[in-house]
């Protein structure tokens, strides 16, 4: 079984969800109901801190382009940061970064 734990934390103006575990198909759905939470103060943006994810799947990145879609809708902007491992691998295959909004600021190692 896939664990992710989503963390909405909020700041003045912004919001920051910490995901840690597993984004894939049977997780997807916390990382959507922390960004529902997030949303909900109406932020000028929402940073999403992938520092602790340590694997996302297709489902994982479905649901990203999805968080993605609600904040434009919502009128925010979206961030990711400490983005690394698997994630900026699939983000650089895919040509995915293009879509986001990524912090330059790496995980230290």
């Amino acid at each position: 079984m896939t664990i992710l734990t989503a963390d909405v934390h909020f700041h003045d103006g912004y919001s920051v969800v910490h995901v840690a575990g597993e984004l894939d198909v049977n997780t997807t759905s916390t990382l959507l109901d922390a960004m529902e939470t997030a949303l909900s103060n109406r932020p000028r943006f929402v940073e999403i801190d992938v520092a602790a994810l340590t694997f996302c799947g297709s489902e994982g990145l479905r649901a990203l382009l999805h968080v993605q879609r609600a904040a434009l809708q919502a009128g925010c902007r979206l961030r990711l940061c400490h983005v690394h491992g698997v994630l900026q691998r699939v983000l650089d295959v895919t040509q995915l970064y293009k879509a986001f909004t990524i912090d330059p600021v790496q995980v230290p190692r």
